[in-house]
């Protein structure tokens, strides 16, 4: 691998009184990259945004060298809903995100694809396309947005390359992307620990939105079977994928551009600490030294 790739390793930094203090937390415990909430991840409600602590996050981000800085939307979104009251929230939910990711200067925001409700995925990825255009048209021109892949609970959608294909292209490919989130991946049937699976994964994204569609990873091991459709998040030294998987994603060349995000916070700074150094070593055995 060339020496010019970058691969960037971080965490979801856990919540703190003010967004400076995710900065230098992230700095501390050796984030190149970092994902945060757009706001709280239970309500409707974005929250105001306090000019002085905007100024000193930024600073501090800017001075730690930290990028890309993700947010991840409320929970509560449901782009593909077919009820009108939870889709004019939803819609406005991702307009407030993206706005704040403008204000921040930061990007791009994540979402979930959304739950068909009963309707059928066709029916789910039709409304999703038309809420992200709507969202796209009232948000500014350079904020972003990345949907996630589904483990397949309920009646999500956004599972295969096929539907992620068909919920991004329709949109510009600058403002609107992908996330792979591997617990996700892993519910879904992708088995994570062979590499020719991971390979072949790549090659299907290739052939399907194009790998600059994939603009980040979410770095989950799973608690669940292979293939269940459960989403259970673990750490990559508790779950089922276990170090076989890490492997196998870290050390995959047609995903060594990506930012890898480990969504679960450690209980300590000093487990981050250790998890990054950790993943940056196995970075450097597989794939070489990075610029």
């Amino acid at each position: 691998m060339s020496a010019e790739v970058l691969k960037r390793f971080g965490i979801h930094v856990p919540r703190h009184a003010r967004l400076a203090a995710t900065a230098r937390y992230a700095a501390d415990i050796g984030c190149e990259t970092k994902q945060i909430f757009s706001g709280n991840p239970l309500s409707w409600t974005t929250g105001k945004l306090d000019s002085r602590d905007r100024e000193r996050f930024m600073e501090e981000i800017e001075q730690a060298g930290i990028a890309p800085v993700v947010l991840h939307t409320p929970y509560l979104i449901n782009p593909a809903s077919p009820d009108p009251k939870l889709r004019e929230k939803s819609l406005a939910g991702l307009v407030a995100a993206m706005t704040r990711s403008h204000e921040l200067g930061v990007g791009p925001v994540i979402t979930h694809c959304g739950n068909h409700m009963g309707e059928g995925p066709d029916a789910g990825i039709e409304r999703a396309v038309e809420m992200v255009g709507r969202a796209l048209e009232l948000s500014p021109p350079d904020s972003t947005l990345a949907l996630e892949n589904g483990a397949g609970k309920g009646t999500e959608i956004g599972l295969t390359v096929d539907e992620l294909t068909r919920l991004v292209s329709p949109h510009p490919a600058d403002r609107v992307g992908i996330t792979l989130d591997t617990a996700h991946l892993w519910g879904a049937g992708f088995d994570l620990r062979k590499r020719e699976a991971v390979e072949r994964l790549a090659s299907d994204l290739s052939a399907g939105p194009g790998l600059d569609r994939l603009w980040a990873i979410h770095g989950n091991d799973s608690s669940a079977d292979l293939g269940s459709h459960r989403d259970r998040h673990a750490l990559w030294s508790e779950g089922r994928m276990g170090r076989k998987g890490l492997r196998a994603v870290v050390g995959c060349s047609e995903l060594s551009h990506l930012p890898f995000i480990f969504e679960i916070p450690g209980e300590t700074p000093e487990f981050d600490v250790k998890r990054l150094k950790s993943v940056k070593r196995l970075d450097r055995r597989l794939n070489g030294h990075r610029a």
